[in-house]
């Protein structure tokens, strides 16, 4: 099988475990080109930088092929009037630690080109990786959950219930999670638990998306995690 010429863009942690998961599978090309075959948008943040990626990709690709971009924060909706070629937009849920859930989202709009899909969920299946087709919103389904659960284990944290170490073993002995609220944050990023429940809040329009004070505060410390080595644990 001939490999893949697969060109990322974004965050380079997210990168380093796609190159991780697909190994030998796919060749990694350093500039996106029309020999590319998938292009892959691991930002997760603020749209004006999502939509300079887009942009990018449109200079230098033409519109048959493939991109996914990384929907925690932006649906692909959101992204039309940005992009030149909206047709081949496919969302898709990637941050720290996705390849340990097993299964990828992808998410379509109404104006998913069928061939293009094809071609993408070809990719998919020949790297063999599991996914499921989820609704364009930001968050997708389960980084919308877990950032919901997070959120709720920072208010529990804050109003000093309980330990951040119980919340996380009280967690993952209850739900079989890999890892606790908290710690989850941590490697999530905090930045990007606030940045999905604020996507969610804005979209939504719904006050239980409302991400907790503690959290905004940690990213204006650049208390963020793994990534800065101080969030709810020291790393």
């Amino acid at each position: 099988m001939k490999k893949r010429k697969i060109f990322l863009i974004g965050e380079e942690s997210v990168n380093d475990e796609i190159k991780t998961l697909l190994g030998d599978k796919a060749e990694f090309v350093s500039k996106p080109d029309n020999e590319t075959d998938i292009i892959i948008d691991t930002f997760n943040g603020e749209t004006g930088l999502k939509i300079a990626n887009i942009q990018l990709i449109d200079k230098h690709c033409s519109a048959e092929i493939p991109v996914f971009t990384s929907s925690l924060c932006c649906s692909v909706s959101e992204l039309f009037a940005a992009s030149s070629y909206p047709k081949r937009l496919i969302g898709i849920g990637l941050y720290n630690t996705f390849s340990k859930a097993g299964l990828l989202e992808i998410a379509t709009s109404k104006i998913t080109d069928d061939a293009i899909l094809q071609n993408a969920e070809n990719f998919l299946n020949e790297s063999g990786l599991s996914f499921a087709k989820v609704p364009d919103r930001p968050g997708l389904v389960f980084p919308r959950i877990i950032s919901m659960i997070i959120n709720e284990a920072v208010q529990a944290y804050s109003e000093k219930i309980a330990t951040k170490e119980d919340i996380d073993t009280a967690m993952k002995l209850g739900t079989n999670y890999p890892y606790g609220p908290l710690e989850w944050a941590d490697r999530l990023g905090i930045d990007l638990v606030y940045q999905v429940l604020y996507s969610l809040q804005s979209y939504y329009g719904e006050d239980r998306y409302r991400p907790h004070p503690a959290l905004k505060e940690m990213v204006n410390t650049n208390m963020l995690g793994i990534k800065t080595g101080k969030g709810f644990y020291n790393w």
